[in-house]
């Protein structure tokens, strides 16, 4: 099937390893909608080991595989790849996640019918390294057209959109600049809110994606995350500035911004660097006074009272909580 007939662009970012890369293939050969191009992206050199495991799915005139060549960050493999291609819609699918059959069938007749709309997103399942279904998100609102002054608040207080469950229109990344942000291990919420911000959005209030969380995804091997979490609220902020006619609570947004300045500090406590953290712990406080009784908190300041004894614990205490802790969406 040519891309010139194909409804949607689906894309797959990918890096030399990928255990999980035939279950995300296999899903989308399993759509109810057939009407796809698939491009699968490694980041990184060609003639590998991935090449390998995806050359049998090649002979499907609609798959196509490519490698930038370079180890670069993931932010420019998902810029790359929805800026390739020209069919109305595009789907990012993570080598590690999962779609039910009927995930694209069911979004394009819902874009189709709303034409406004930049995009549409849903709850989400969560499944772990063996794929058994160990958690689902919250069914967060009911089925319809949601503008930019009713979603951006709820985006202001949690990432409520997960990265497997939306499909978005060509012309809305088109027009709020296709680049992923390539400072930030966050670059997929900094794009969801730069669209929601200029689009209406629709919701479908079904699970019918599955969003794998296990220990070598990039949520859970980035560092620094503080760090990016304070440059990410800074775009936020110059973001809302320019929309001054969406309501936002400052006390939830102060509430982020201060709890990504107690991360940083737990960062550069990590690091030994005892006096910029206790910088970033003033900033928070500064920021939001009733920080002080976010957990993170009288973490860091142990981990200070500690010194060099208490940063392995540190290290061990903040990947158990990123590992419990890490959801796509709002979860039940």
């Amino acid at each position: 099937m040519s891309e010139q007939r194909a409804k949607v662009d689906v894309r797959i970012p990918t890096r030399s390893v990928a255990p999980y890369i035939h279950e995300a293939i296999a899903c989308v050969l399993a759509q109810t909608r057939q009407d796809w191009t698939l491009l699968i992206s490694e980041n990184g050199a060609p003639g590998g080991k991935l090449e390998q495991e995806v050359q049998p799915y090649l002979a499907d005139p609609r798959i196509g595989y490519q490698a930038i060549g370079a180890d670069l960050s993931a932010a420019t493999n998902h810029t790359r790849l929805i800026t390739s291609g020209n069919a109305p819609y595009v789907g990012i699918l993570h080598d590690d996640d999962r779609w039910a059959p009927e995930f694209l069938e069911r979004r394009i007749e819902f874009l189709d019918r709303h034409p406004e709309c930049g995009f549409v997103f849903s709850g989400n399942y969560e499944i772990d390294s063996k794929s058994r279904r160990t958690g689902e998100s919250k069914l967060i609102l009911a089925e319809g057209v949601y503008q930019p002054r009713e979603l951006v608040p709820l985006l202001i207080r949690r990432n409520v959109i997960g990265m497997p469950t939306l499909l978005v229109r060509r012309e809305a990344y088109d027009a709020v600049g296709p680049a992923f942000d390539e400072e930030t291990v966050f670059f997929d919420y900094e794009m969801w809110l730069r669209l929601a911000l200029k689009y209406p959005t629709g919701y479908l209030p079904v699970r019918d994606a599955d969003y794998r969380i296990h220990d070598t995804q990039i949520t859970m091997t980035s560092t620094r995350r503080g760090e990016q979490q304070v440059r990410l609220f800074q775009q936020v902020e110059g973001m809302l500035a320019s929309a001054p006619e969406i309501p936002v609570d400052r006390r939830w947004l102060n509430r982020r911004i201060a709890g990504a300045h107690l991360s940083a500090a737990l960062d550069e406590l990590e690091d030994g660097n005892r006096d910029p953290a206790r910088t970033q712990i003033r900033q928070a406080l500064k920021t939001y006074p009733p920080s002080a009784v976010d957990p993170r908190t009288p973490t860091a300041l142990v981990a200070l009272a500690l010194g060099r004894h208490g940063r392995k614990a540190l290290r061990r205490l903040r990947h158990l909580v990123l590992r419990k802790h890490v959801r796509v969406h709002v979860r039940n």
